[in-house]
């Protein structure tokens, strides 16, 4: 699993700038696999890892590019796809290609968004919370998700009937989109969520690593 401060993120997101390109010996196959899957790869990074497996990282743009490799499941990978890809690989590469090979396939954008929910200061945080002192019991970001808790289960359904949750939502949403560098977020599938601390303290014992399992 990647993460944004991992070196193949880094160098993917200077390709998606457009600062860096694509290795190019990687092109005919990043043409082949957009071509045949209908997809947008950005990187293809290959190592050699375990006493001599190759692995072969598919870093595409977007989630959904991501799963046209899975089964429905989305938690294991198509092995024909997996095989497709491989043998396209060892037919571009076969002089070089001794070994197993390893694939692995990654989406950018939902790093990207995790990196600009990171990126916003602490203080500008901090001053959103303390804007909502009075109504919100706390603000928890996670990854690219961020909680807001308010105290009581029923101050959350009147906050919900009143659209308070709506307008704490917009707020937030017009404080990260400057840090959204790529315009992944909207405000349709901004991951907000509203909870309360009863909740959470009933239902979870009150242990955050319980409530983000």
């Amino acid at each position: 699993m990647l993460r944004p401060s991992d070196q193949e993120y880094k160098l993917t997101r200077k390709i998606k700038l457009g600062e860096a390109a694509l290795e190019e010996k990687f092109e005919s196959l990043a043409i082949w696999i957009n071509k045949k899957y209908k997809v947008n790869i950005l990187n293809i990074l290959s190592d050699t890892i375990n006493s001599g497996t190759t692995r072969l990282q598919l870093i595409f743009e977007h989630q959904k590019d991501v799963d046209i490799f899975l089964l429905k499941n989305r938690f294991s990978k198509s092995s024909r796809k997996e095989k497709s890809i491989v043998k396209k690989y060892q037919d571009l590469f076969q002089d070089q290609i001794l070994s197993p090979i390893l694939v692995l396939f990654y989406a950018f954008e939902p790093l990207a968004r995790v990196e600009a929910v990171a990126n916003i200061p602490l203080k500008i945080k901090n001053a959103f919370k303390e804007r909502y002192k009075d109504h919100l019991w706390e603000i928890v970001f996670f990854g690219e998700y961020v909680t807001f808790f308010f105290f009581t289960i029923q101050d959350l359904k009147k906050a919900e009937e009143q659209k308070q949750t709506a307008v704490i939502k917009e707020a937030y949403y017009a404080l990260l989109k400057p840090y959204d560098r790529f315009g992944y977020f909207t405000l349709e599938n901004f991951n907000a969520i509203f909870d309360s601390k009863e909740n959470f303290d009933k239902n979870y014992d009150s242990n955050w690593r319980w409530y983000y399992s």
